[in-house]
């Protein structure tokens, strides 16, 4: 199963920059459903507003504040 579309809250690690985004925890190819490269990174990343870092999956730091 392909995990729904959570909001979160990140901060960067970066600049120190708190935004909200979006990810999906996990995407099953298996099930069939067509995904481009290009899906699969945004669907998988956060991109920090202020200075374009990228962080992945387990290392996307969610503000607790």
């Amino acid at each position: 199963m392909t995990s729904p579309i959570e909001e979160i809250e990140v901060q960067c690690p970066k600049c120190s920059t708190t935004y909200r985004d979006w990810i999906r925890g996990s995407i099953n190819l298996s099930l069939g459903e067509e995904w481009t490269d290009e899906e699969i990174d945004e669907a998988t990343s956060v991109t920090c507003p202020n200075c374009k870092h990228k962080q992945y999956g387990d290392s996307i730091i969610v503000s607790n504040d």
